[in-house]
């Protein structure tokens, strides 16, 4: 990487465009197609997957309300006729043929005697919720007021009611439908109830084969149904049992199938008349039922067949736009490069001191507008060296000015804190003190309030005096500096350590304090520089005036 990187640094610059841009947009092409493909493939996938699922839970829906109808009309239908058989004893009670309870219990019997499917009956509970009528002896007479479904019997009466039943031998609840008839002269709810499972005999294939066969996925694909142990149900072209077939690579893709009952495989299959196995997609569900698993599917080739149409788009447009870019890139990088090279050789003569060169004119593009701004350029820069030698002097005195100004300014703060603030301060100490005699005579509380409110002005007032020695270290005074240097001196020895001595030959007045102030700084940076460079031991500071001059 290291190499090719110092490689392409020193490549010139046609080479760097014509390579590099051409690269990038290569790279950019492919990336943006294979972005592209993946997200259509992607999606092709997606749809095809979403529209095999609704087109399975289509199949599942279709076959349980069909079911569903088959079941409620055969219970109705069972549940109607033992209300006439009902009615028809009643006549007898009231006729005077039959006492009351003897026709009750005749019409028991009846009841007892019929069975629904295989473990299908016929119950009856009144109104307070009591099973007047059971085939089961022990059942009979309870009250089952508080069991939902018998609630929701309760309340109806009539009508058809599905709901889940554990018996006392099982370990889950199976699905129940059933229906019931109200014979209001003796508060029977006459009710037909059977387990949905046992009513297989009810569905009939041939209401579903021409439906689930008239689905169709892409040229070939297609709906089927089996049972979980791989008895054909419904298919367009097999029959019998294929629990056993393999697909092209030895796998035994319906046990998969028959074993997981709900989700997806991808099989090889061949169809009559077909000379090569091609991939088949398949999302199935089950029934639990009737035992049927419902599949829908359709060929890897044929929904996948979009995408090989967009694949040879990409590939025609990468192509026609390569032929089209890599010239315009050559002209590209032309156009630049001449003019670049004449620029160079221009900035050559101006580094080696001829500063008159300007570039020819060019076009009115990004390069003529560089080309304008580098005569502009070498026009002031010209003129800046022609007037460089007049301006030194004016520079150096205006940071000299420009440093007095800042040192005055520096001054008037330190002598607004030192001569305002700070007797300000001291006034209101002064006032606080005044104040704490007069709680304390008085022998109130808040005289210790009053002596730490004095505390803090003190050292507001210490603080404010150091903040303005910093600013103005030298006083505006008779002997301001003199004065300032013997402190000086004090502070290095007690702060230090060493022996300090300040020597002031005689009074030296200075009428301006900011060259007294830049004495002042000078002095201290050299005895800082003497204790922590020099390791001074003995430190001497002379004052005297010479020739009229103050020296230090």
């Amino acid at each position: 990487m290291h190499y090719f990187v110092r490689f392409f640094r020193n490549l010139n610059i046609r080479a760097k465009l014509f390579g590099g841009y051409s690269a990038i947009f290569i790279l950019s092409i492919l990336l943006c197609s294979f972005i592209i493909y993946s997200l259509m493939r992607t999606t092709v996938e997606t749809n095809i997957e979403r529209e095999l699922q609704n087109s399975t839970a289509a199949i599942l829906n279709m076959v349980r309300t069909t079911a569903s109808v088959s079941i409620k009309n055969y219970l109705r239908s069972v549940a109607e006729k033992n209300l006439e058989i009902v009615k028809y004893i009643h006549a007898k009670q009231l006729s005077g043929e039959l006492s009351k309870s003897a026709a009750q219990k005749q019409a028991a019997q009846i009841l007892y005697s019929q069975t629904i499917g295989k473990t299908g009956y016929l119950y009856c509970v009144n109104s307070a919720g009591i099973a007047v009528v059971h085939p089961n002896a022990a059942v009979a007479g309870r009250d089952f007021s508080t069991i939902g479904f018998v609630v929701e019997q309760i309340k109806r009466k009539e009508g058809y009611l599905e709901y889940g039943w554990r018996n006392p031998d099982e370990v889950e609840k199976r699905s129940k439908a059933l229906y019931m008839s109200y014979f209001a002269p003796w508060d029977w709810i006459i009710s037909v109830t059977a387990y949905r499972d046992e009513f297989k005999e009810l569905v009939k294939v041939s209401d579903y084969r021409d439906s689930i066969l008239a689905m169709r996925f892409g040229k070939s694909g297609y709906s089927f149904v089996l049972d979980s142990l791989g008895n054909v149900v419904v298919h367009p072209i097999l029959k019998g049992n294929v629990f056993d077939v393999v697909d092209s690579e030895g796998q035994l893709f319906v046990q998969d199938l028959c074993k997981r009952k709900n989700g997806k495989i991808v099989y090889t299959w061949k169809n009559p008349g077909e000379d090569n196995f091609r991939e088949k997609l398949v999302i199935f569900n089950y029934i639990p039922e009737y035992d049927w698993i419902v599949a829908s599917s359709s060929y890897m080739d044929e929904i996948y067949a979009p995408l090989r149409k967009v694949k040879t788009i990409i590939i025609a447009a990468v192509s026609v736009t390569l032929l089209l870019i890599l010239p315009l890139t050559l002209l590209i990088s032309s156009s630049i490069i001449r003019p670049m090279r004449e620029l160079i050789g221009r900035l050559t003569a101006a580094t080696a001191g001829d500063l008159s060169v300007r570039m020819s004119q060019a076009p009115n593009d990004e390069i003529g507008h560089l080309a304008r701004h580098f005569n502009i350029f070498m026009e002031k820069l010209e003129a800046y060296h022609n007037n460089l030698q007049l301006e030194i002097g004016e520079r150096r005195r205006l940071e000299r000015e420009l440093l007095n100004i800042s040192e005055r300014e520096k001054q008037r703060f330190g002598r607004i804190l030192h001569d305002d603030l700070c007797p300000h301060l001291i006034g209101i100490e002064v006032l606080t003190k005044v104040l704490q005699d007069k709680l304390d005579k008085e022998q109130a509380p808040e005289t210790a309030s009053a002596e730490k409110i004095r505390g803090f002005i003190r050292e507001a007032i210490g603080k404010t005096r150091s903040l303005a020695r910093g600013l103005m270290p030298v006083e505006p005074a008779a002997r301001g500096l003199e004065i300032s240097l013997a402190e000086m001196a004090e502070n290095i020895a007690e702060i230090y350590n060493v022996a300090c001595n300040f020597i002031c030959e005689q009074t030296i007045q200075l009428e301006d304090n900011t060259v007294a102030t830049h004495i002042y700084y000078i002095v201290h940076e050299a005895v800082h520089n003497a204790v922590k460079h020099g390791e001074a031991c003995n430190i001497s500071i002379r004052l005297a005036a010479t020739a009229g001059e103050s020296a230090c």
